[in-house]
């Protein structure tokens, strides 16, 4: 019984531990690109070896995901790097032109890029 409460109580701790990790990556990545620093995002993402695609719908930058948190912050380096990175069926599922408009962010050309890799 005490083998099976401590085992279950490090399950807990390492569960915890990977869920904080997580937490400190996805942090990282939206300081990078917020900073628009593609090379530094390019490293970490391979270095953890993970990819956008993976970590694209898990990942939130001030409750904004990724390509949104990047046209807010004009991080076009950054932001070009995970529309290349992701599928263009991944993309059209979010309208991002009517979010721009909504925001003000029409003429971002990071929208453009999206528009052209969706094919509109």
């Amino acid at each position: 019984m005490q083998k099976v409460v401590l085992g279950i109580a490090a399950l807990l701790l390492t569960s915890a531990f990977h869920l904080h990790a997580n937490d400190q990556l996805a942090g990282t990545m939206c300081s990078y690109i917020k900073e628009d620093n593609r090379n530094q995002l390019r490293k970490i993402l391979a270095d953890n070896k993970i990819n956008v695609r993976t970590v694209f719908g898990s990942v939130f930058c001030n409750n904004e995901n990724m390509l949104q948190f990047a046209i807010r912050n004009d991080a076009y380096e950054s932001g070009t790097f995970i529309v290349k990175q992701m599928p263009s069926k991944t993309l059209g599922e979010f309208d991002y032109a009517k979010w721009a408009s909504e925001n003000n962010f029409t003429a971002s050309p990071l929208v453009n890029e999206i528009r052209t890799r969706i094919g509109e």
